[in-house]
């Protein structure tokens, strides 16, 4: 059997053991299993690709950065600092569902690992005043969070892509500009459908009034501010940024030890940490495997329209993966000669890019869709019915921009 076809087995066994409700981290484990058999690895390979995962130091981190921001939201939580700041920002904005956008595409301008978790009680505490089920907040966290992907530069899918393929990084920026045009038209005409903000009435907005609730909305997530300033500028990681700034914030509020342990016994989430864990069982065993370099060499070889490839390649690597740097990676000097030999190289990037980043968002081992949904205690299925025409309209804007590139150049 091929080996493209092989993985093609496995993802239409993902999708139905989600549509048949199997929790995701099984899932994922019996997936493992799988792909590790029909790709040759023996039971000592598979087992050594488990214990990489579970003891590899960053993955370590990774989880101690997930439980220490269950934690310090919790903390934040109990004191009112997240009731405060909201209520500011609202002050500001006027309306739930700008101040329910506004805090996942803020903390998404920062490509930090485990970020949507970080915005999640935010957006929790925002989308009370809307009564949005779990799915739809899982929605509008995660849609949120990755609107800035295809075009900011601090994002390692753009600054990648361009040193592969040899374009600048404004070129890609700008023909990447339609996708988060689209996505954050896209994520208020679906996230928002059918939801009504309060009728409340609010005096007139001054200059002084609007500053005093910036201060506010600052000064409350001062905290979760430094944790993205000690990770981004002093280039700390970020569980040690969340230790840090937890220990600071317990000190500073005098929480009583009492308090903290009812707080972590209530919020630390054994079941997120197993998903994560198995999430890079999976990857490890995808990794020893060998499977996607395989599978990118047989597409290569098949002679299909570079077109064809071009979306092909860039979205299957992406959502088997769940990383979109491992799209980049593995597609992009494949479509090379494509790109370079074409009169529309740069759409060619554009077209692979909103490709992969498209499969991305319906990734089962996105971490960023996990941690939300885990956080949210939100159903699979029902968020990936709110994803799926999101994602196919994100996806047909590249056709389009493609379709009049070839209109305008042909």
């Amino acid at each position: 059997m091929p080996d493209f076809l092989k993985i093609f087995f496995i993802l239409v066994g993902i999708i139905l053991l989600i549509r048949v409700k199997v929790a995701l981290s099984l899932t994922l484990l019996i997936s493992a299993g799988v792909l590790g058999f029909l790709f040759g690895l023996t039971p000592a390979g598979v087992g050594r690709s488990i214990l990489k995962a579970l003891l590899d130091p960053e993955n370590l981190k990774l989880v101690a950065s997930l439980q220490l921001i269950l934690l310090f939201s919790a903390i934040m939580k109990e004191d009112g600092a997240m009731t405060r700041a909201i209520s500011a920002l609202r002050q500001i904005f006027r309306d739930a569902r700008v101040t329910v956008a506004i805090i996942p595409a803020i903390i998404g301008l920062v490509p930090i690992m485990g970020g949507a978790m970080l915005s999640a009680p935010l957006v929790s505490e925002a989308a009370d005043e809307l009564k949005l089920s779990p799915e739809r907040r899982t929605f509008l966290n995660f849609w949120f969070r990755h609107v800035w992907e295809y075009t900011l530069p601090t994002f390692p899918t753009l600054f990648l892509t361009a040193s592969i393929v040899g374009l600048s990084i404004p070129e890609i920026s700008l023909v990447n500009l339609p996708f988060t045009a689209a996505a954050l038209t896209i994520g208020i005409l679906f996230g928002f459908r059918g939801v009504k903000t309060s009728s409340r009435l609010y005096s007139h907005l001054t200059l002084k009034d609007a500053a005093g609730s910036s201060f506010r909305f600052a000064g409350n997530l001062l905290p979760f501010f430094l944790v993205i300033l000690f990770t981004l500028y002093f280039k700390i990681h970020l569980a040690y940024s969340l230790a840090l700034v937890t220990v600071g914030t317990l000190l500073f509020y005098r929480f009583p030890f009492s308090l903290l342990k009812e707080l972590a016994a209530k919020h630390l989430s054994f079941e997120l940490a197993l998903l994560i864990w198995v999430i890079m069982i999976f990857k490890e065993v995808l990794i020893a495997s060998g499977a996607m370099d395989s599978v990118t060499k047989e597409l290569a070889a098949m002679g299909m329209p570079p077109v064809l490839l071009v979306v092909l390649l860039p979205s299957l690597i992406a959502f088997i993966t769940g990383y979109p740097t491992a799209f980049v990676g593995l597609s992009f000097p494949v479509l090379l000669p494509f790109i370079q030999a074409s009169p529309l190289g740069l759409y060619y990037v554009m077209l692979a890019t909103g490709s992969g980043l498209s499969a991305h968002l319906l990734s089962p081992v996105h971490a960023c869709l996990v941690m939300t949904l885990q956080y949210y205690q939100a159903r699979t299925d029902k968020v990936y019915r709110l994803l799926f025409a999101p994602v196919a309209l994100l996806f047909l804007t590249g056709v389009l921009v493609m379709l009049i590139a070839f209109w305008v150049k042909g």
